[in-house]
């Protein structure tokens, strides 16, 4: 994307006549409006009628009303994010046209606001993350896939990806370009190890996209925790508040952090808002450390949250086809635990398990109310190309 765009805009939504935020789905339309649409596209309100019998489509429309009103106005999940561009007028400027990573560097992140302008908007454009999964999706997984089971084969990409907890650097201090490479490292790892998963690929490529940018976060919340385990396993003496990010630890009582970049707040309160989605009523560490899960349990473990998380959040085709990909795996780690481990009572260690997606989903769902209020009160001042892709990252 070449625009930068401020926080005033001239355009209004061509559903609810508020101010618009971009091109969703193929109209010029605010976040509101897109996220209605993305959520009961395909929802029962598709095939209902006018709910009241008074909706006058300006003052008042009930949800099918409005969700007409969306495909009247040309809204269409096929344009879900392939035709989407940023508000261009008043209130943005032209970047020069060579390349945007030599002004921005590594990772390659548009990110430029005037800073002179009111209420200035840091805008961040990931479609460089979008089109490098579609390179990865396009040329499969990088090795060779083998495995007698759909839960085998992810397994194998799981060990690719799995840490290697003698040889982390350490973080003293996080600023931009961390958190950026942070996201960009998330991202790209989760649609390699998918490319492990036969199923996956079977998927046309809005679903699998409409999935990788759905659950790189929760994959990562959930490596957070599975790095740190193994990282204090490793370490016995190493403190408590050591945390293990992507390939590295820092301590979480003494790590430097620069977030004048995302919000105009004091450090410490934005360090606040951005841990709260941090689970405080259930130790997933220990639970961890209890169980002592191996590579195939844990694999199944990062892909039963994803895959339950996004059915969850979009319902519709997405949330069959991700029950049917947690149906096949558990029937895979249902042969693993009895063929293979020869343990025909596994309920309970696979309970324990199922306790630390389940804080983690807890943590994510009780968190909506708090990130909301921290929109309302310009917590962050962050905007993305794609805000489908950070819902409940904690960043957006």
């Amino acid at each position: 994307m070449d625009m930068v765009s401020t926080s005033t805009s001239p355009f209004s939504c061509k559903i609810c006549g508020q101010k618009a935020h971009g091109n969703h789905f193929g109209v010029i339309s605010c976040r509101a409006c897109a996220a209605f649409f993305r959520r009961t596209a395909a929802s029962k309100y598709s095939k209902m009628k006018c709910r009241g019998g008074s909706c006058d489509q300006e003052t008042y429309c009930c949800k099918p009303c409005r969700l007409q009103k969306c495909r009247d106005m040309g809204m269409d999940t096929t344009k879900f994010q392939y035709s989407r561009d940023n508000i261009s007028n008043v209130g943005q400027f032209q970047l020069p046209p060579p390349s945007i990573e030599s002004y921005v560097g590594r990772p390659e992140f548009l990110l430029f606001c005037d800073t002179e302008a009111p209420n200035t908007k840091v805008l961040i454009d990931v479609r460089h993350l979008l089109e490098e999964a579609g390179r990865i999706l396009n040329h499969g997984a990088s090795t060779p896939v083998w495995g007698d089971t759909q839960l085998k084969k992810l397994t194998q990409g799981f060990k690719l990806i799995k840490l290697d907890v003698n040889n982390l650097k350490k973080i003293d201090y996080a600023a931009q370009k961390e958190i950026m490479e942070l996201w960009e490292y998330y991202f790209i790892t989760v649609t390699k190890w998918l490319m492990y998963f036969d199923e996956f690929q079977k998927l046309n490529r809005h679903l699998q996209m409409t999935l990788l940018q759905s659950v790189w976060h929760v994959f990562q919340k959930l490596h957070k925790y599975v790095g740190t385990m193994a990282y204090h396993k490793a370490h016995p003496q190493a403190k408590k508040t050591h945390v293990v990010i992507k390939n590295a630890f820092m301590d979480m009582e003494n790590i430097g952090f620069d977030s004048s970049w995302m919000s105009d707040y004091p450090t410490e309160d934005v360090m606040k808002f951005l841990t709260i989605q941090s689970c405080h009523d259930f130790d997933i560490i220990g639970a961890l450390r209890e169980v002592d899960p191996s590579d195939l349990e844990l694999t199944y473990l990062f892909a039963q949250l994803c895959f339950e998380y996004a059915g969850k959040r979009y319902q519709g085709d997405i949330l069959k086809v991700t029950e049917s990909f947690q149906a096949i795996l558990a029937d895979d780690l249902h042969h693993y635990y009895i063929k293979e481990m020869n343990r025909p009572r596994y309920f309970l260690r696979l309970a324990k398990l199922m306790k630390v997606n389940n804080a983690i989903q807890k943590a994510i769902w009780e968190s909506r109310p708090k990130m909301e209020l921290g929109r309302v009160f310009n917590v962050l001042k962050i905007e993305f190309s794609h805000p489908e892709m950070f819902e409940d990252s904690g960043y957006y």
